[in-house]
């Protein structure tokens, strides 16, 4: 199985959470015109400004693959933080 890939989308302020959503949104709008393998699920992780974590599947999920891709997603951005990957 592949290892997820984190994206970082820099058009707009990366610290303006609504901007960020709508160009992911509609960058998966464009994947299939742009030649690019079809988004089927979405998993994120929502943190308050108190700490709240809040995790939302959208799409071909469900809590088991919400689990799942967010181990790899885990062990993707460790191993590049390690220069391991």
């Amino acid at each position: 199985m592949k290892l997820a890939e984190v994206h970082t989308l820099y058009e707009t302020n990366a610290s303006n959470v609504p901007a960020m959503l709508r160009q992911a949104a509609d960058s998966i709008e464009s994947e299939v015109a742009e030649g690019f393998d079809p988004t089927r699920a979405v998993v994120a992780v929502q943190i308050s400004e108190t700490g709240t974590v809040q995790v939302y599947g959208w799409g071909q999920t469900d809590t088991m693959h919400a689990i799942s891709v967010l181990q790899l997603g885990l062990v993707k951005m460790t191993n590049e933080a390690l220069g391991t990957d």
